[in-house]
């Protein structure tokens, strides 16, 4: 897909979600709010369906399987429970990066540290991670392995909100939103070139700033 195609794809999306309220804020209220973070009311919406996922956290559980020796299934509490780091980012849309983005602080668990658990098999190319609004975007296994890269359950001090991603995301500090997938529920290892969303449609696996 072109990328200008991919514009009006995404102003389409923009226009038609009741959730986004960018239009109605000015620049300097998304950008500089007191503390240098983007209140939530102000961050940009852009969603690969219109249906938010409603997602119980007694219900959650995070499949991480594929080419790897120990394939785990992680819950909320499981996640809490793992070591955590907040890293302070700049999520920003490809199709726009200065009007759509947002600056945040992110609480989560390094990817990395969910890798070692695993123990992916020396084979291993990409990461694919699957959301609960069947999203998909990948990531090459030396991104992933990024001390920076979070499975993330908290932003600026409190949970998600539930239109960015609760209970948990991926959050990809230094790439593209789109590789950012929310309400994140499977995380698959592969050996083979699999392809997200928008890695389909021509978008890089290699989604640096």
């Amino acid at each position: 897909m072109k990328l200008t195609n991919r514009r009006n794809f995404l102003k389409l999306l923009l226009i038609s979600s009741s959730l986004l309220v960018l239009g109605r804020l000015s620049i300097s209220e998304m950008q500089h709010a007191q503390n240098g973070l983007t209140p939530f009311g102000s961050w940009y919406v852009v969603q690969y369906s219109q249906i938010v996922p409603d997602i119980l956290l007694n219900n959650y559980v995070l499949t991480v399987d594929g080419d790897v020796e120990n394939p785990v299934q992680l819950t909320y509490q499981n996640l809490l429970n793992m070591p955590s780091i907040e890293v302070k980012d700049t999520i920003q849309c490809v199709s726009d990066p200065y009007f759509l983005r947002a600056n945040v602080v992110w609480k989560g668990v390094p990817l990395s540290n969910i890798i070692e658990i695993v123990k992916p098999k020396p084979s291993v190319i990409k990461v694919v991670g699957y959301g609960a609004d069947g999203y998909t975007a990948d990531l090459p296994i030396e991104k992933a392995n990024d001390p920076n890269v979070l499975v993330t359950y908290m932003a600026d001090g409190k949970p998600l909100p539930q239109v960015h991603g609760y209970p948990v995301r991926l959050s990809v500090p230094g790439w593209w939103g789109y590789t950012y997938i929310k309400w994140l529920v499977r995380l698959h290892f592969t050996s083979k070139n699999i392809l997200g969303y928008w890695e389909s449609l021509g978008y890089p696996d290699y989604a640096k700033k």
